[in-house]
C-alpha cells in the first residue's frame, strides 16, 4: 500500500510539473498560430500544413520506436536491471540510426512525386513548396534520431526537465515567427528553415540532458544485441500497423481534402490541428506521467493496480478533457473571432467535431498503453489496426459521391467506438480486466456527464446569455459540478476537497 502511495504522489508530482508546462505553452502556441497565420497568409500556411503532413505520413517509423524505446526502457527499469536497461538503450539508438538512414531516400523520391504529380498547390509556389519539404524531411529525420533520448528522460519520470525542455521549445517557435514579420522575402521558406534549426536544438538539449543525468546514455554503443533486437523489432513491426493506421486516418484524409478542395481546407484544418494539440496537452501530461507506472504493473505482474489506473486514468482522462471541449463546442465561433483575424471556411466544425472525437480517444489511452506494455500486439494490431484503416477509403468514397469536408472527422468518430470495444476485449484475454466494469464505471457516466453539461450549457446560452465571456466561465463552472456530484466516486470526491483544503 505505501508503495502505491508513494507510485500516487509520484504522479500528482509529475502530472503537476507537466500541467504548468502547459498552460504556458499552449498560451504561447496559441498566440503563435496567429501570428505564423497573420505572417504566411491562407494560403502558404495551408502549403505548409499539406506538405508536413504528407511527411507526417512517414513519422510512422519514429512514433513507432517512440512507443517500442519508452516500453522496453521503462519495462528493464521496472525490474530494476540497469543492465538490462542499458542494452534496451544502446538498442534503440542503434535501430533509430538505421531507420533515418533507410528513409531518406524514400522520402524524397515519393515526397517529390507527391508534390510535382498529386498535390494541388499554386504553380508560382511550387519552388517554396519544394524546400518547405526538403525542411520537413530534416525535421522529421533529425527527431527520430535523437527520440531514445526523449524515452529515457519519460522512463525514469523526470517531467520535470521535460516541462522545461518544453518551455524553451515553445518560446524558440514564438520568437522565430515573431522575427519571420520583420525580414526574409519568402516567409514560408524561412519559416520551415527556423522550425528545422529549433527542432534539432531541441533534440539536443535532451540528449545533453540524458547524457548529464543517466549513466545509459554516457555508455552509448552502436550495436543491438540479437535477441533483443528481434523482440524489439518484432514489438515495432506490429506496433507500425495500429500507428500507421492512425496517421492514415488523419495525415491521408488530409491529403484527400486537398485533392477536393485545395489549400484552403488545409488551413482550416491546420488550425484545427493547433486547437486540438493544445486541448490534449493537458490529457496527454496526465497519461505520459501515469504511463511509466502502468507499464512497471505490467513488468511486475500487479493486475490489480493496473486495472485501477486503467479505471481511473480513463475517467480522469476524459473529464479533464471536457473542462476544454465544452466552452469550445459552445463557443467556438465567438473564439475564433477573437484569436485570428481572418477565419478559414469550416474551422469552426472541424474543432468542434474533432472535440467529440478527442474525448472517445481519451477513454481508449490506458486501454491502447495496458495492451502496448504486455507487448502481445500481433492480433492486437491485425484487428484494431485494420479497422482503423477502413477510415480512408471510407472517407473518399464518401467524398468521391460528393460529401462535406467533414467526412473524415465523422468516419474516425464512428471507427474509434468499434476499436474501444475490440480494445476492451483484448485487455480482457491479456489481463482479466472486465469489459462490463469499464462500461458501467467508465464510459456510461463520463458519456452521462458530458451530455448533462452540454444540455445545461445549451439551455443557458440560447434562453440567458450567448456572450462567450459569460457562456465560458458557465461552461466550465458547470462542467465541474457535474463532475464532482456525478462523475466522481465519494472516495475521489473527498480526496479532491482534502487536497483542496491542504492547499488552501
Amino acid at each position: 500500500m505505501t508503495t502505491h502511495t508513494d507510485n500516487n504522489k509520484r504522479i500528482a508530482k509529475n502530472t503537476a510539473f507537466l500541467y504548468i508546462r502547459s498552460i504556458f505553452i499552449i498560451l504561447v502556441a496559441l498566440y503563435t498560430t496567429r501570428i505564423t497565420l497573420e505572417v504566411l497568409g491562407e494560403v502558404n500556411y495551408g502549403i505548409y500544413n499539406i506538405i508536413g503532413g504528407m511527411v507526417a505520413l512517414f513519422s510512422i517509423l519514429g512514433s513507432t520506436m517512440v512507443t517500442a524505446s519508452q516500453r522496453f526502457i521503462t519495462f528493464a527499469l521496472g525490474k530494476n536491471n540497469p543492465e538490462e536497461t542499458e542494452k534496451v538503450f544502446n538498442s534503440c539508438v542503434t535501430i533509430h540510426v538505421i531507420i533515418a538512414v533507410v528513409l531518406l531516400p524514400i522520402l524524397e523520391i515519393l515526397g517529390l512525386w507527391l508534390l510535382y504529380n498529386k498535390l494541388s498547390i499554386p504553380i508560382d509556389r511550387l519552388s517554396a513548396a519544394f524546400w518547405v519539404l526538403q525542411c520537413s524531411i530534416l525535421n522529421l529525420l533529425a527527431n527520430i534520431i535523437l527520440i531514445p533520448f526523449t524515452a529515457l528522460i519519460i522512463a525514469y519520470e523526470r517531467m520535470s526537465a521535460y516541462a522545461y525542455i518544453s518551455v524553451i521549445e515553445v518560446l524558440l517557435k514564438l520568437g522565430g515567427v515573431l522575427l519571420l514579420q520583420f525580414v526574409f522575402p519568402d516567409k514560408l521558406i524561412a519559416y520551415s528553415v527556423i522550425l528545422v534549426v529549433i527542432a534539432i536544438s531541441v533534440q539536443t538539449i535532451y540528449s545533453v540532458y540524458s547524457y548529464r543525468h543517466f549513466e545509459e546514455a554516457r555508455k552509448i554503443k552502436l550495436k543491438v544485441e540479437k535477441g533483443l533486437f528481434k523482440e524489439i523489432f518484432s514489438f515495432s513491426a506490429w506496433n507500425l500497423l495500429g500507428t500507421g493506421s492512425a496517421m492514415m486516418r488523419n495525415q491521408a484524409i488530409d491529403i484527400l481534402l486537398n485533392i477536393y478542395f485545395g489549400v484552403i481546407i488545409n488551413a482550416a484544418k491546420g488550425i484545427c490541428a493547433q486547437v486540438q494539440n493544445a486541448v490534449t496537452q493537458f490529457v496527454t501530461n496526465f497519461q505520459t506521467a501515469v504511463n511509466p507506472q502502468l507499464t512497471k504493473s505490467i513488468a511486475t505482474q500487479d493486475y490489480e493496480r493496473n486495472h485501477v489506473l486503467i479505471i481511473q486514468g480513463g475517467r480522469f482522462s476524459f473529464f479533464l478533457m471536457s473542462l476544454f471541449s465544452v466552452p469550445l463546442i459552445m463557443s467556438c465561433g465567438g473564439i475564433l473571432k477573437l484569436w485570428l483575424k481572418e477565419v478559414p471556411a469550416w474551422t469552426e466544425a472541424f474543432i468542434q467535431w474533432t472535440m467529440i472525437f478527442c474525448l472517445w480517444d481519451s477513454l481508449s489511452r490506458f486501454l491502447i498503453n495496458t495492451i502496448l506494455a504486455t507487448g502481445k500486439l500481433r492480433n492486437y494490431e491485425l484487428l484494431v489496426g485494420g479497422t482503423k484503416l477502413l477510415c480512408f477509403p471510407l472517407a473518399w468514397i464518401w467524398l468521391a459521391f460528393g460529401g462535406s469536408p467533414l467526412v473524415g472527422i465523422w468516419v474516425n468518430i464512428v471507427i474509434e467506438i468499434v476499436c474501444m470495444g475490440e480494445r476492451l476485449w483484448f485487455n480482457r484475454k491479456y489481463t482479466g480486466f472486465s469489459p462490463k466494469i469499464y462500461l458501467s464505471r467508465v464510459i456510461f457516466p463520463c458519456w452521462l456527464c458530458f451530455l448533462i453539461v452540454i444540455g445545461g450549457v445549451w439551455l443557458f446560452k440560447n434562453y440567458l446569455n450567448d456572450n462567450i465571456f459569460v457562456v465560458i466561465p458557465i461552461s466550465i463552472f458547470f462542467t465541474i459540478m457535474v463532475i464532482s456530484l456525478l462523475g466522481l466516486n465519494s472516495t475521489e470526491r473527498k480526496m479532491a476537497i482534502d487536497l483542496i483544503k491542504k492547499k488552501l
